[in-house]
């Protein structure tokens, strides 16, 4: 009987703990780990501290460590905002994004490279700005339209710049200096390979002469917009340049390498693998680069690095344009949109946050913050302000946008630019192969 009464008692003493515990989960003032759904409400619309915004970035540890400090002053202007980074190199943000890609998780805001726009938006995984401009959320007020129009596409805003540049030449002036070098605007590509013969006809180490950096395609796409042609068509179905015109730029590549006025591909390939810079250690005394390049340079020599534009055709155009250097996008995942627009909106016109940022993604879009930081910045930072200025009066239109089969195309190109510059094919077989394979993808 004992027994019988202990288990009717514990029994009656559990049911009164189960009733307090049901009591407990319908008061409205108790915690729960789990957020309320708010149906899809904006970040704006949702309680303070229930917002998480995933924020996705390549780049370096120094860009890194500059972008976490602006996050701060993001979250503590905005506190019902939880910013989560998620950061890598170039190499792995675009295998890393593409399985986020196919698990529908990406990022909330996404930093995105032109050459990627085109095959995102093809994939619906990037959000119209159009709305979060238009009612101010992004204010771009103080954005001249040269520095933002080439990401609109079929009338929607796909992105937003976070900085500006333009293709450029990374010189070791303190080099050019030395040997009497002077490379001024107008300078033909002849003219880079007497000036690295005789550079190195006199250099008293290690000297390659000019680097290009494996960013060959790009040097063509500036190639045929000074002869007047593109590397694409409008539509991007097919290319926009004569043979003839890739066969030209072909020969100059091969008889630099083959010259010494250009180092082999093997010697090009260990040093952009390793993140080096010939033209910061002097080895070599021009490089192919976007602008804002040469602050990383920069920072591995005591030399003194300047910015000039690229060799341009015998009574050529010199074919430059200003572009992103690189822009934050919102993916189509994202359920905290408004959120992810005023993080852009903050990046875009945060003069403190510029402060910090130090015009590391590129010249500020915004002439408010340019100006705010034009008498802060020096060195290398500075060249970059001043590069752009130059560019100004050498610019044209930019071209469209990439199509989405870039990824493809380049890799065609750099295979046959490898065989190139091995001389293990002629240019005229070179610019049939690429035509052959790249027009596959783009058809």
């Amino acid at each position: 009987m004992k027994s019988k009464k202990f288990k009717w008692l514990l029994l009656s003493i559990l049911v009164f703990v189960f009733a307090l515990v049901g009591c407990s989960s319908n008061d409205t003032g108790g915690d729960s780990e789990e957020p309320a759904d708010n149906g899809g409400e904006s970040a704006s619309e949702s309680s303070e501290g229930d917002v998480v915004l995933r924020v996705a970035w390549w780049g370096g540890q120094e860009r890194h460590d500059m972008t976490l400090e602006a996050i701060e002053l993001f979250e503590a202007e905005y506190p019902h905002i939880t910013v989560e980074p998620e950061f890598t190199g170039w190499d792995g943000y675009w295998e890393k994004l593409n399985t986020q890609a196919a698990a529908s998780n990406l990022p909330d805001v996404i930093n995105m490279d032109n050459s990627k726009m085109n095959e995102y938006n093809s994939r619906d995984l990037l959000t119209d700005l159009t709305p979060y401009i238009e009612d101010g959320t992004i204010n771009l007020d103080n954005v001249d339209d040269v520095y933002q129009e080439i990401n609109h596409i079929d009338g929607e805003v796909l992105a937003v710049s976070l900085g500006a540049n333009a293709l450029a030449a990374i010189v070791n002036e303190t080099l050019l200096e030395e040997h009497g070098v002077t490379l001024e605007p107008g300078y033909t590509y002849d003219d880079v390979k007497e000036a690295m013969l005789k550079i190195g006809e006199s250099a008293s180490g290690e000297f390659f002469g000019y680097d290009l950096a494996n960013a060959e395609l790009e040097l063509f796409t500036l190639f045929a917009r000074q002869s007047g042609e593109s590397l694409y068509n409008a539509d991007g179905t097919g290319f926009g340049y004569e043979d003839e015109t890739l066969v030209k730029f072909l020969t100059i590549v091969q008889d630099w390498v083959t010259s010494g006025a250009a180092p082999s591909h093997d010697i090009t390939m260990e040093y952009v693998e390793g993140g080096q810079s010939m033209v910061g250690e002097g080895s070599a005394a021009i490089q192919t680069a976007a602008s804002n390049q040469i602050i990383g340079a920069s920072q591995q020599t005591e030399d003194t690095l300047g910015l000039t534009l690229l060799p341009a055709l015998e009574g050529g155009q010199h074919g430059n344009w200003i572009r992103p250097s690189m822009s934050f996008a919102i993916s189509s995942h994202s359920k905290q949109q408004e959120a992810a627009a005023q993080f852009i909106d903050f990046f875009t016109n945060s003069l403190e946050a510029n402060e910090i940022l130090r015009a590391d993604r590129g010249v500020p879009i915004s002439s408010e913050v340019r100006e705010h930081l034009s008498g802060m910045v020096e060195g290398p930072v500075k060249a970059t302000f001043d590069y752009l200025e130059l560019v100004a009066d050498y610019t044209s239109p930019a071209d469209p946008l990439p199509p989405a089969g870039e990824s493809e195309v380049r890799g065609a190109f750099q295979r046959m630019i490898e065989l190139i510059k091995y001389d293990r094919m002629t240019p005229e077989d070179g610019a049939q192969q690429f035509r052959n394979e790249a027009e596959a993808v783009l058809k």
